[in-house]
C-alpha cells in the first residue's frame, strides 16, 4: 500500500527530490534462504519540511528499497542514527571477544526494526530442564531500529535446542543497550568491553540455570479448566490476543509433537506450542516477538505459583482424549 508523499529538504551531503513514500504491509524475513531485503543497505537521515516550507525538527530515515527511495521511520532531530551494519559489526566484535562459538539462527528486518539472532554452541552454556529433559541454550540477539521504537543493543535470552524455539523473557534475560541521541558520544570500544563483561562473567550461566529451574516447574498436567484460568488471568496469558491463544492451544492438541512426555498435556507443552508458532512464523512480526515473551513469562509465573500445589483433576478423566 502506498501512502502520502513527503518532501525532503536537500542538504550539503545529499540532494533529494519529492519522492513517493512506500509503506510495507508485511515485514520481510531475511535469512540464508531469502535475501529479498538487505538490512545492511546504506541509510540517510534527512530533515523534513513543514507544510509552510520551513524546516521541521522531524527527520526521515531513508534507504533504497526495490529501486525506490523509501522512508523507514521518522525520528527527532537529535536522534543518533546507528546503521544495522554498524550494530551488527559491534555484535561480531562482542562474539569474537567472548571466546565462544556462535551460530547464526535468523535475521529479522521489517524496514524499521532489525534483529540478528545467534545461538551459543558451547556446551558449558547449555542446561537440561529438570523433570522435563529438554536442553536449553544461550542466545544473543543484536537489535536496532530506524524508527526509535527500540534502542540499539545486545540482548541475551534462551532457546530450546531440540526445535530451536526462541524463548524470549523479560524476567530471564540480560543485555546492553546504546542510546540513539546525538549528545551521547558513543565510545564503541568501551561499550563492547562492557558487553563482553556481561557475556563472559557468571551472569549467563547463573541466568541459564535460573531459567532452566523455572521451566522445570511446568511439568504439571493441565486440563481445560487450567487453560481457561490461564486465558483469563493477566498475570499469566490474559494479555495474549484471544485468537493467538486459540492457535497455540489448538496446535498443542492436534500436533503429534505433544504431549512430549507421558500421556497428559502439561504447561511445558503449552509453552513450546506457543514459542513454536510465534518463533517460526513465515512472516514474523514485532507483535509475534512481543507475544513470545508474554507466553514465556506468563507460563513461568504460572509454574511458580502452582508448582508446590497438589494438582486435582475435578473429573478424574483425561479431558483431552476422545
Amino acid at each position: 500500500m502506498n501512502n502520502t508523499q513527503i518532501q525532503i529538504v536537500p542538504n550539503m551531503n545529499n540532494i533529494s527530490q519529492l519522492v513517493e513514500v512506500e509503506s510495507m504491509d508485511q515485514p520481510i524475513i531475511v535469512n540464508s534462504f531469502d535475501n529479498a531485503l538487505d538490512p545492511f543497505t546504506e541509510i540517510q537521515k534527512l530533515p523534513l519540511q513543514t507544510q509552510y516550507g520551513g524546516l521541521s525538527k522531524a527527520h526521515s530515515i531513508r534507504m533504497m528499497l526495490r529501486g525506490k527511495d523509501t522512508e523507514m521511520g521518522i525520528v527527532k532531530e537529535n536522534y543518533l542514527c546507528i546503521s544495522n551494519k554498524e550494530i551488527s559489526e559491534v555484535g561480531r566484535e562482542i562474539r569474537n571477544a567472548s571466546g565462544m562459538h556462535w551460530e547464526l539462527q535468523k535475521v529479522f528486518f521489517d524496514g524499521k526494526v532489525f534483529r540478528e539472532t545467534w545461538l551459543c554452541k558451547d556446551g558449558g552454556l547449555q542446561s537440561t530442564v529438570p523433570q522435563v529433559g529438554d536442553v536449553v541454550g544461550l542466545v544473543m540477539e543484536v537489535i536496532n531500529s530506524y524508527d526509535s521504537s527500540t534502542k540499539a543493543g545486545i540482548l541475551c535470552y534462551f532457546m530450546r535446542l531440540v526445535c530451536l524455539n526462541g524463548m524470549r523473557s523479560k524476567t530471564h534475560q540480560f543485555g546492553y543497550s546504546f542510546r540513539h541521541t546525538l549528545n551521547n558520544e558513543l565510545d564503541w570500544q568501551s561499550e563492547i568491553n562492557q558487553s563482553v563483561l556481561q557475556l563472559t562473567g557468571n551472569n549467563p550461566k547463573y541466568m541459564l540455570n535460573q531459567f532452566s529451574e523455572a521451566c522445570g516447574k511446568l511439568q504439571k498436567p493441565i486440563d481445560f479448566q487450567e487453560l481457561k484460568l490461564l486465558s483469563e488471568n493477566n498475570a499469566y496469558l490474559g494479555k495474549l490476543p484471544t485468537q493467538q491463544y486459540g492457535q497455540i492451544v489448538k496446535n498443542m492438541l492436534v500436533s503429534k509433537e505433544y504431549p512430549q512426555s507421558g500421556t497428559e498435556f502439561t504447561a511445558w507443552d503449552l509453552l513450546n506450542s506457543g514459542t513454536q508458532i510465534l518463533w517460526h512464523q513465515k512472516k514474523i512480526t514485532q507483535g509475534a516477538i512481543k507475544n513470545n515473551a508474554l507466553v514465556v513469562d506468563g507460563l513461568l509465573q504460572y509454574g511458580k505459583d502452582t508448582y508446590d500445589e497438589p494438582f486435582v483433576d475435578p473429573n478424574q478423566t483425561d479431558m483431552f482424549q476422545s
